[in-house]
């Protein structure tokens, strides 16, 4: 039981450090279009139409800020985050999916993606990019070995892109995401 309190403790520790990134006068808030960023940061990834969701959330419960007010205070954030953590409910797609969505994008089969018609992609619907998001997608995703800037290889992509996001969640977490510590968070 002690060793899931020390997990808890870690795992809010984490929290912590990455909002604190974002609260520039140091208050314990940040503003609400950051919240996003720094869930991903923390490994979940929704888009921004959850995020809204997430954030209305927060101020239905009476935890996300003054009525009318575009922060969100540290005690709400790390709430909302340990229940999307413990539930998993924003993990990264696997690199199956992800390939297969590519796919559905390059019905020809040949294993790239015009950046030009990615960047369509990425901008319309209700997920659609902001523009400093879809300049670092094609920074990350455009191989500059191969000498395509104007091709995204979505195979090469996938596994560079799973690859980040794997290290990245071990190097940030390490045991600190352990099954043992769902019970003892859900409470909070």
């Amino acid at each position: 039981m002690e060793e899931q309190g020390e997990r808890l403790t870690r795992l809010r520790s984490i929290i912590k450090e990455a909002f604190s990134y974002f609260d520039k006068v140091g208050i314990n808030t940040v503003f609400q279009e950051e919240v996003g960023t720094i869930m991903r940061y923390l490994g979940q990834f929704p888009d921004e139409m959850e995020v809204a969701d997430l954030l209305r959330d927060m101020q239905d419960e009476g935890v996300g800020g003054p009525s009318g007010s575009n922060v969100v205070p540290y005690d709400a954030f790390e709430k909302m985050m340990l229940r999307c953590l413990l539930q998993k409910r924003f993990d990264p797609d696997d690199e199956d999916n992800l390939l297969s969505a590519f796919r559905v994008l390059d019905p020809e089969g040949r294993g790239y993606i015009e950046v030009d018609q990615m960047k369509r992609y990425l901008a319309s619907g209700s997920s659609a990019l902001r523009e400093k998001e879809m300049s670092e997608f094609v920074d990350f995703a455009v191989d500059k070995e191969q000498g395509e800037a104007a091709r995204i290889y979505y195979d090469d992509y996938v596994a560079k892109l799973t690859s980040f996001v794997d290290r990245h969640i071990e190097n940030l977490y390490k045991d600190a995401k352990a099954p043992a510590l769902d019970k003892s968070a859900q409470g909070n």
